[in-house]
This record gives C-alpha cells, structure tokens and sequence, in this order.
C-alpha cells in the first residue's frame, strides 16, 4: 500500500513540477531555412512583466537575435505557434488572443494588419492550433 502512495506522490509532484517551471521550446525553423524562432514562457517570476506571456525570439539561421517581443497570448490558455508552409510568416492561434501573423521581409518583423490575414494562413492557424492539442 505505501509503494502505491509513494507512486501517486511522485506521479503528483511531476505533474505539478511541469506546470510551474519555465518553458522553452525547441528552435522552429522557417521553410525557407532563413530564420528560426524559439518560444519561451516566464512561469516562476511573478515580479517580471513577461510573467505567463508567450515571449518569442527571431533568428537568423546564424544565430544572430533579430527580435525578442511578448506576443501577449497568455500561457494560462491554449496557444499554437508555427511558420506558413510558403512564406516567412509566423503564425500564431491562441485562445485568448485569437489569430496573429507575423512576416519577415529583410529580416524586419512586422505583424499582418486583419486585412492581410489570407484564408491559407487562417486555415494554417486553425491546423497548427488542432496539432499542438492533438499530442497531448
């Protein structure tokens, strides 16, 4: 009976350690191979601004930082973030947030106005969005 507890309370602690430790992910490179992005999320530090924030960082394919901004989705709901299959376009689908795009053009950033938002990068973002939850 106490080795059934002491699964259960390791079982338990994994699951808790998970939740609170900062995440990063991998680097998700661009079609294009030009550039590649790594998300982050502050869950340990409330006294910072990015607390709970999804942060990315932009990259050139050497290494180089292009941009480093908080894309205001919060971590508290489901987000899902990938590049357009065509184009070196960052896109994002987050629950509280609703659907952003980003492009890179000369290595400037700039987000896609709604008028800019293409019924290909809406499916994508629906797509992306639909992957991420699937593997859980």
């Amino acid at each position: 009976m106490k080795t059934h507890y002491s699964i259960l309370t390791v079982f338990a602690l994994f699951i808790l350690n998970s939740c609170i430790d900062n995440y990063k992910s991998d680097k998700i490179i661009s079609p294009s191979g030009k550039y590649y992005f790594i998300t982050t999320v502050n869950r340990t530090d409330k006294s910072r601004d990015d607390y709970a924030y999804v942060m990315l960082a932009l990259f050139s394919k050497d290494g180089q930082l292009i941009t480093n901004f908080n894309t205001k989705a919060s971590d508290a709901n489901k987000w899902a973030i990938g590049w357009d299959m065509q184009s070196d376009t960052i896109i994002m689908n987050s629950s509280d947030i609703g659907v952003y795009a980003f492009r890179i053009d000369s290595s400037e950033i700039r987000e896609l106005s709604e008028n800019e938002m293409t019924e290909s990068l809406l499916k994508q973002a629906k797509e992306i969005k639909e992957i991420k939850y699937k593997k859980r």
